[in-house]
């Protein structure tokens, strides 16, 4: 145990000094520093439930009841500012304790319990009973971090949380801070936030703890208020890409909002500036994935957990962010079956993207749109991930191409169908199994080659199953325009594909593929029209020719005359079916005609009219045919008629600006026709067989410069406005960008200039919104050809004269800076890189922006492996000369100084030491670690392994690893030299050898020679009762002597004899002697046997001294004024024993003496209110005020003699107090009052003949004694309090 010394104490001296200086100057300089003790883990002080309060240390040692207690604190030296003095704080100005001071309430051992582990479920097991928190929480936890652990412990949903915070961490606040400023603070977050909050200090851990509980958003608000009121906070910067700015915002700021209120995290983003970017490509090139994103720096202030947090939420949206498209078009479309499948799944695990890649291009798939012919493979990810997806994809694609070989054969065009399947399933099912792809002519090619691609041990295999998916099935052809005669001025071929369009649509072929099983029935098409075939395919020749059957019976039906053609503008065609087919279903109802109009993106304007008939016999009917389909088109033309008044109007623009006109995928025509456009718009030379290339009387001619619009009149008019409007803003538009200059840079500095993938150029033409040319000087200049220092580039800047001469003067500057540019190489060990460029590359970061330089750090993966490894120490510097000069100083200096500090020591010791090592709650380890200045790490092996090793890794200085290394050499050593013995002793001797409190057991082993700290004493005995044994288990020679010094014990009380011994209690303490001397000096000489007893028994007798016994009467009045602070203090001040009378209740219920209300005057001087009382000091009794109180003194003769002098002088000043002052004086002024341990309180007394009680917590002192000395007292109290107050 470490007793606290009064020299901890701050002097009254120096506390009346800073007092002054606080007065006086009025400044916030800091006063001398005052040292004060810092106690272990305290309880609350006693508050309120709803309000606990944390007590100051130099509180929680005045006040302490139990000595032990405060005879455990530690004194740690502490500095205190003069600043904002606090005159309530027991520390400045400690307060004179009652003689008779209250236990303490029970609401101060409830805030934490006895044991702390029923309220804190990870509290140290080995915590204090004595009200006390222990070391809470594991100490291994590294210091400097705010640790929170959260415990649902209700069914109401209310948690517990339990937050540490390192007091090194606690901004403004430690180990003696004041416990008024910490409670008011906590108050204060009570109050704001509705949850319930305690805490506790613990000098073991260095942690302060705070129990936070409530619902979970109360609990969540305090913690976020504790930790900005007591969290240290620190500043620090963090890159993210320029491009993830926005996404950090959200709309209107929502999501930074939503990242400070969840972490309480205060973020700072920097404004964009104007020459940045502020958007990311959508789909990126091969140039933009190489270039560089640039970084900005975001401002994150809060404490070390809070930083913490917000970084893993900006981490997470960034990642989300900037996850970019690129489109890998490199790679020929005959691979992609090879590298699919479980190639692509395993890139796409390696490098967390996603890979979208094209399987089989069918030739089905082979139409106008221009997306379905798009073969790129699409990654997404970032940068880095799609980086490395492409090199693994290019890598596979090399390897194939060296290992694959092609073969070509021809198979008739109309057994292709059979090679590709269903969806490509046959050309799935061929890959599958041979390993082999197959290359498909499109359906609108001649050709019937087919090419085979695989492994060349597979082709023949392949081959082989190729044909029997083409003979597969078999196929048959009708031709529907050989079916009927149509009329001279008819078209067969038209005719054909009427009937065939007409099967199509009234799903009459579908009908026959349903009655007959595995037969498919198709209609060709070529330039995506109908050409009048019909296709059949089955398994067998029987089901095809069954199903042709059918065929041809529905073709026989279809005759000529009952088909007619109408032709209306696509525009109408909507108009003429109705809503939801309404025209059309009541022409079929009413006329029983079809009614077939093209699809909805087709440009054509034909209509076919079917006959179908509505009653039997009709079909036979030529003429009812032909009036019926007569009379249909005649409703279908008023149809159109009625609809709108159609009209055509030709414009002619240059095709130049066809480009602006149509916009970006369209957007700007799109704009123009709306959202549900009634006209149609085309631009240019029309297409060949629509309507537009039929050359009609008085129409325009159509050029490249026409644009044709078609629609309602009214609507083509608006829409033809906005075309021309807009094409006159473009012609204006070139007209002011028309502002040409042209000069010449150095070829060299060109590639700086463009950047890398046009990055500087883009950014440039971005930012001034000009256009740029470069071109070389000389005519057909080698691209390749290294540049000279004399060739020469010429730049053409075109667009808004201001912004091209802006454009040009940023160009010249760059390529003076890059004329100032140099290259340093400097070689710097590999292994010194990743602590020179820091975390995330911050280091480098700062020196870059710092020198205005470049720094490039080598990779290993871009090491061939031809390559010298020795490259990869050179670190290359590049920027302006001073600026590289700088940083290569800079980088040196660091490179020393981790050459010195940056050195790494590896120890292997066995599995069983490791403990040893750690010690408990990684006790010794931290010691090693702190006592060396070096880091420590464990590495433990597989426990696969056949001899399982513990890998110690010490990284630090050299000195330090030497240091470490010795101290866990010196551990090791030890622990060799360790042995186990058990020897046999009763369980009935095991509480002797324990002795009380374990101090018995504590001796026997600092006489055999073992360690003194009780951490390590611990596993040295243990006690078994089930064996009647004691394990003893440490160094042989330790055990070896335990075991001699208990079986001796034992032997020893087995002789042991107990002797009674009459002795006076007014003499036990003369006897025992002080601090039991007397007693152990007789233990010492004799031993527990008879004889050895029968003497210490002769030698304590000895000891008995005859005392007389004197008697001492007063009157019974003044018995509590003589007597009232106690008999004790006479005997120990005289060693004189005072026996006084039994005391009879006063049933008759007299007046007190301290209460005399008839004679009392009140005032109020400096604002301080008193109350002067006259004392009776009579009861109301008169027996009682006659009657005698006799005592009884045990001692020497003139002990009790002086008893009596001492006696005889307390009763003359009972006999002349008449007076008792009552004065209200704030609780921050007692400290002052009261003085460095009483010193100013007790010279008041000696002044004043009076007596002053002073009770803690309390406005009111009393003060009695005669009426001039009580005002003489109140004199001196009104003096300290009206000097504090100046």
């Amino acid at each position: 145990m470490i007793s606290s010394s009064s020299s901890d104490t701050p002097s009254a001296a120096l506390r009346m000094q800073m007092l002054h200086e606080a007065q006086t100057s009025g400044s916030k300089a800091a006063a001398a520093p005052a040292p004060a003790p810092v106690p272990a883990p305290v309880p609350v002080n006693q508050a309120p439930v709803h309000e606990p309060v944390l007590a100051s240390a130099s509180e929680s040692r005045l006040y302490a009841e139990d000595p032990a207690e405060s005879a455990s604190q530690t004194p740690v030296k502490t500095t205190r500012a003069a600043q904002n003095l606090d005159f309530s704080s027991t520390l400045l100005f400690p307060s004179l304790g009652s003689a008779s001071p209250a236990p303490r309430p029970a609401a101060a051992q409830a805030t934490w319990g006895a044991g702390p582990s029923s309220r804190v479920k990870s509290a140290a097991p080995s915590a204090p009973s004595s009200g006390k928190l222990g070391a809470v929480g594991d100490q291994r936890r590294t210091v400097g971090v705010t640790t929170t652990t959260s415990t649902k412990v209700s069914s109401s949903g209310n948690v517990q949380e339990r937050m540490e915070i390192p007091t090194d961490q606690m901004s403004g606040f430690g180990f003696g801070h004041r416990s008024s400023t910490v409670g008011d603070i906590i108050k204060t977050v009570m109050i704001s936030s509705g949850a319930r909050i305690e805490s506790t200090t613990s000098q073991a851990t260095r942690m302060t703890t705070f129990l936070i509980s409530g619902k979970p958003e109360t609990v969540a608000k305090a913690r976020h208020g504790l930790r900005s009121s007591f969290a240290k906070k620190e500043n620090v910067k963090y890159a993210v890409p320029s491009s993830a700015r926005p996404h950090l915002l959200g709309s209107k700021g929502k999501t930074l909002i939503n990242i400070q209120k969840n972490t309480g995290v205060t973020i700072n983003v920097p404004k964009r500036e104007q020459t940045e970017t502020s958007f990311e490509p959508a789909v990126l090139s091969e140039d933009d994935l190489d270039a560089e994103e640039e970084q900005v720096f975001i401002d994150i202030e809060g404490d070390i957990e809070s930083i913490k947090a917000a970084k893993e939420e900006i981490d997470a949206i960034v990642s989300k962010a900037c996850r970019i498209t690129y489109r890998l078009t490199t790679i020929p479309t005959a691979y992609y079956p090879f590298i699919s499948g479980t190639n692509k799944a395993s890139v796409q695990q390696q490098t967390n993207t996603r890979i979208n890649m094209p399987f089989h291009i069918s030739s089905q798939d082979n139409e106008d749109d221009e997306e379905a012919r798009d073969t790129a493979i699409v990654i997404q990810g970032e940068r880095k991930a799609i980086r490395k997806a492409i090199e693994i994809i290019t890598t596979v694609y090399e390897e194939l191409e060296r290992t694959t070989r092609t073969m070509t054969i021809n198979i008739p065009k109309r057994q292709h169908r059979f090679l590709v399947g269903v969806k490509g399933a046959s050309i799935n099912e061929i890959h599958a199994a041979t390993g082999c792809t197959i290359e498909i002519p499109p359906v609108d090619s001649p050709s019937d080659s087919i090419v085979v691609r695989g492994p060349e041990s597979e082709l023949i295999p392949a081959l082989s199953l190729i044909m029997e998916k083409a003979n597969s099935s078999q196929v048959e052809s009708v031709d529907v325009g050989s079916v009927h005669k149509v009329a001279a001025n008819k078209s067969k071929r038209e005719h054909a594909r009427h009937v065939t369009k007409y099967l199509s649509a009234r799903n009459k072929l579908r009908k026959i593929e349903q009655e007959h099983d595995d037969v498919q029935i198709s209609v060709p098409r070529q330039d995506g029209q109908i050409i009048g075939t019909i296709e059949i395919v089955a398994k067998t020749r029987a089901e095809v020719d069954s199903a042709r059957l059918k065929v041809l019976e529905a073709i026989n039906t279809l005759k000529p005359s009952l088909f007619d053609v109408i032709h209306i503008e696509p525009l109408l065609h909507r108009h003429i079916v109705g809503n939801k087919g309404r025209n059309i279903n009541r022409i079929r109802e009413a006329h029983g005609v079809e009614v077939i109009v093209p699809d909805t993106h087709s440009d054509s304007t034909e209509v076919v009219l079917v006959f179908e008939g509505k009653e039997e016999g009709d079909l036979a009917d030529v003429s009812k045919a032909r009036s019926t389909l007569e009379a249909v088109k005649q409703e279908l033309e008023k149809l159109a008629n009625d609809a709108t008044d159609f009209s055509t109007r030709v414009l002619s623009i240059p095709a130049r600006l066809h480009g602006t006109i149509i916009g970006p995928k369209g957007s700007t025509l799109n704009a123009i026709m709306g959202l549900e456009p009634t006209t149609s718009v085309r631009l240019g030379l029309p297409r060949d067989g629509s309507t537009d290339t039929v050359k009609k009387s008085g129409a325009p001619v159509l050029n490249e410069d026409s644009i044709v619009v078609k629609g309602p009149k009214e609507e083509v008019e608006r829409v033809a406005r906005e075309i021309i409007t807009l094409a006159e803003e473009a012609k204006h538009q070139q007209i002011m960008n028309s502002y040409t200059v042209t000069f010449d840079i150095p070829a060299t500095a060109s590639p700086h200039v463009i950047g890398k993938g046009g990055a500087n150029i883009n950014k440039l033409t971005e930012q001034f919104q000009v256009k740029f040319d470069l071109n070389d000087r000389a005519a057909g200049a080698d691209d390749k050809k290294k540049k000279s220092a004399n060739d020469m580039m010429e730049v053409t800047i075109q667009g808004v004269k201001k912004s091209v001469e802006a454009a040009k003067e940023t160009i010249v500057k760059m390529v003076e800076q890059i004329a100032d540019a140099t290259v340093v190489l400097l070689t710097i060990p590999v292994e010194y890189h990743s602590a020179m460029i820091g975390s995330k590359g911050q280091y480098v970061r700062r020196l870059e922006d710092k020198y205005a330089v470049r720094i490039q750090f080598p990779k290993a993966a871009d090491l061939q492996e031809d390559e010298d490894s020795s490259k990869l120490n050179v670190v290359r510097v590049s920027g302006g000369k001073k600026g590289v000069q700088a940083a290569k100083g800079e980088l040196m200096e660091l490179l020393e100084y981790e050459k010195e500090n940056n050195n790494t020591l590896e120890m292997i010791v066995e599995p069983k030491m490791l403990p040893h090592i750690v010690g408990r709650s990684g006790a010794k380890i931290n010691e090693i670690q702190q006592n060396s200045g070096t880091h420590i790490e464990i590495r433990r092996s597989s426990e696969a392994d056949e001899k399982p090793e513990v890998r110690v890794v010490i990284n630090g200085t050299k000195a330090g690893l030497k240091k470490a290394q010795k101290a866990v050499q010196d551990i090791l050593d030890a622990q060799k030299s360790q042995v186990e013995e058990l020897v046999p002793i009763d369980i009935k001797y095991h509480r002797i050898l324990i002795g009380p409190g374990g101090s018995t057991l504590r001796d026997i082993i600092a006489k055999a020679g073992g360690p003194p700290e009780p951490s390590a004493q611990a596993g040295l005995v243990k006690f078994q009762s089930a064996n009647n044994a004691v394990l003893l288990k440490g160094d042989k020679t330790v055990v070896e002597k335990l075991k001699e010094v208990m079986l001796a014990m034992v032997t020893e009380h087995d002789n042991h004899v107990t002797v009674a011994v009459a002795i006076p209690a007014a003499q036990h303490r003369q006897v025992i002697g002080p601090q039991f001397s007397n007693v152990k000096e007789i233990e010492n000489r004799h031993n527990g046997q008879r004889e050895n007893c029968e003497k210490a028994k002769v030698e304590l007798e000895a000891k008995i001294k005859v005392t007389s016994t004197r008697s001492f009467s007063i009157p019974k009045k003044y018995r509590q004024a003589v007597y009232g602070e106690g008999v004790w203090k006479i005997r120990n001040e005289f060693g004189v024993v005072v026996v006084q009378p039994k005391e009879t209740r006063n049933v008759n219920g007299g007046k007190r003496i301290d209460v005399d209300d008839e004679n009392t005057v009140h005032g109020l001087v400096e604002g301080l209110a008193w109350e002067l009382s006259e004392l009776s000091n009579v009861g109301s009794d008169s027996e009682e005020a006659d009657a005698q109180w006799t005592v009884q003194l045990q001692g020497k003769e003139e002990a009790c003699v002086r008893v009596e002098e001492h006696l005889t002088r307390l009763l003359e000043r009972a006999q002349s107090t008449t007076h008792r002052l009552r004065i209200s004086v704030p609780t921050s002024y007692h400290g002052v009052i009261i003085g460095s341990g009483g010193n100013n309180i007790k010279q008041i007394e000696i002044e004043s003949q009076t007596t002053a009680k002073i009770v803690r917590g309390e406005e009111q002192i009393t003060i009695t004694g005669s009426k001039e000395g009580v005002e003489k007292a109140k004199a001196s109290i009104v003096r300290i309090v009206g000097s504090l107050n100046k």
